[in-house]
């Protein structure tokens, strides 16, 4: 569960410059990541009432990961458009929310397997 733990801060940590590039949002893209460390804090005292939480977090963050998958793949669509026109500078720029999509939906179900087995038997997600 440590190692567990210590992959959560590593992402949440890797994660925090894409949060913080719409200056804006920041505060509310920051939750994400922020949580994510709160959780993985709990999982590094071997705390197992954060295993129902956990795999709730992790539920809605492959929600959030298909979004970024379908939003990079809408950009990259938008951007072969834009070239049909004569346009299209920067159109492989969605392949980076498509990639982090990927990439964190991976990790989400990986928790969610690993989490899996030592649920206990009252429930969680």
């Amino acid at each position: 569960m440590r190692a567990l733990a210590l992959a959560h801060i590593a992402i949440s940590i890797l994660l925090m410059p894409f949060t913080l590039f719409p200056i804006t949002l920041a505060p509310i893209m920051l939750t994400g990541p922020v949580w994510t460390i709160l959780l993985a804090r709990r999982m590094w005292r071997l705390d197992l009432s954060v295993l129902p939480t956990l795999r709730r977090t992790h539920v809605v963050f492959l929600l959030i990961d298909a979004l970024l998958i379908w939003y990079g793949m809408w950009m990259l669509r938008a951007a072969a458009e834009s070239a049909a026109r004569g346009g299209g500078l920067l159109g492989g720029i969605g392949v980076i929310p498509i990639g982090l999509g990927i990439g964190l939906g991976c990790f989400s179900i990986f928790t969610l397997v690993v989490t899996r087995p030592l649920q206990g038997p009252t429930g969680g997600v």
